[in-house]
């Protein structure tokens, strides 16, 4: 088996940069939304991409244009961006609707058009975003801080409006919490503080 072409190589530590960069995959990995191996999930997706593109390659080292008579065309950004989106569903139950799927899919095709050239620069660009990303995101993980947070009640109830319904301190956790209509608030099981 041979090794595999530095620009598969190139383009795949630019995926993993920039799936690192993707808000709704990050919270989807953090949250663990995809089961305790969300992290696996999302190295396997960026391998998932890299396939897409892997059999672009040349055979030899001589053509250096994109051939789309190896095996079909190239993907684009829509047929990326569907395949984000359905893997979102499928791995990490998430419907995302904030486009972002669709930039990074562009970004894909961008890094992809990059680095078939020779170019390593959107690599560099994203790694370097990725590595001053990641510490923030292992030391806020635990207290929340990755967060924008306006008050107490908002963000581990993101379906339920419970803005203006508590007036004091919030109970204990083993408490149940009666809102003022009678409904009882449903907390997260794995709650740290």
């Amino acid at each position: 088996m041979s090794s595999p072409s530095p620009v598969i190589v190139l383009f795949a530590r630019g995926i993993l940069a920039r799936l690192a960069l993707w808000p709704a995959l990050r919270i989807a990995v953090h949250n663990s939304w995809g089961g305790p191996e969300s992290a696996e999930k999302q190295r396997w997706l960026a391998g998932v991409i890299v396939d897409q593109y892997e059999d672009h390659i040349p055979r030899t080292g001589a053509d250096l244009a994109p051939s789309t008579s190896q095996t079909g065309t190239i993907p684009d950004a829509s047929y990326m961006e569907e395949m984000l989106l359905q893997i979102m569903v499928d791995e990490f139950e998430v419907i995302l609707e904030d486009n972002s799927a669709y930039e990074v899919a562009r970004d894909v095709v961008r890094l992809w058009e990059d680095v078939y050239s020779g170019r390593d620069t959107l690599v560099k660009e994203w790694e370097g975003q990725a590595e001053r990303y990641v510490p923030q995101v292992e030391e806020g993980a635990r207290s929340g801080s990755d967060w924008e947070e306006t008050s107490d009640d908002e963000g581990d109830d993101s379906d339920v409006d419970m803005e203006g319904t508590h007036s004091g301190p919030r109970p204990r956790v083993d408490q149940p919490e009666v809102d003022e209509d009678g409904f009882t608030t449903v907390r997260r099981g794995r709650r740290l503080h």
